[in-house]
């Protein structure tokens, strides 16, 4: 009995010690600001990105290259401020075309599978990684993808949800940038 009761206490305690080094250098979830779904993996760890401290971070899976604030935020070395600038689909793309960041002036629109890549599904309101792209708002984000079977209709990425969404060319949505290759 006394040998059955020491495994079992062992069986626990080692049991415990391997859950608590997992958790010390398993992966990195991603921080919703939001709602946060724990029973969905993360889509989007902390540890995908790698941050290069100027306001941008690289996407490893992708090799693309984001702004960490929307347009019309500012980055303050440790978060956003301010609030995203909204446009409508030909303003942001103008913006896009001029923008000069980090001492790069190749920023563009994401492509609708691009932006959808940073949608963190286990967060909503906002459904993204609020340690990668802090203070983050919901709501609509442009894509430079156009709907090919509705004119004046644009891909945009609702992060309230993570929904990808046809919206007019007219609307007013926020945008943020990336520079890297094409998915």
């Amino acid at each position: 009995m006394i040998r059955q009761a020491t495994w079992k206490v062992n069986t626990s305690i080692r049991l415990a010690s391997l859950a608590l080094a997992f958790s010390l250098t398993g992966p990195a979830l991603a921080e919703c600001q939001g709602s946060e779904n724990l029973a969905i993996p993360a889509a989007t760890p902390s540890e995908a990105f790698f941050d290069f401290g100027d306001g941008t971070v690289r996407h490893r899976p992708t090799q693309l290259v984001w702004t960490r604030c929307a347009i019309g935020q500012e980055w303050t070395g440790s978060g956003c401020s301010g609030e995203p600038e909204l446009l409508d689909w030909a303003a942001a793309l103008n913006v896009a075309d001029q923008a000069e960041i980090s001492g790069q002036s190749d920023w563009r629109l994401p492509n609708r599978n691009e932006l959808s890549s940073i949608v963190e599904t286990r967060c909503h309101d906002p459904a993204i990684n609020g340690t990668v792209f802090p203070d983050s708002q919901g709501g609509g984000f442009w894509t430079s993808s156009p709907v090919h079977s509705e004119g004046g209709q644009v891909w945009v990425v609702d992060f309230d949800q993570g929904a990808l969404q046809p919206r007019a060319q007219a609307g007013s949505h926020a945008l943020r940038l990336v520079r890297g290759g094409r998915m």
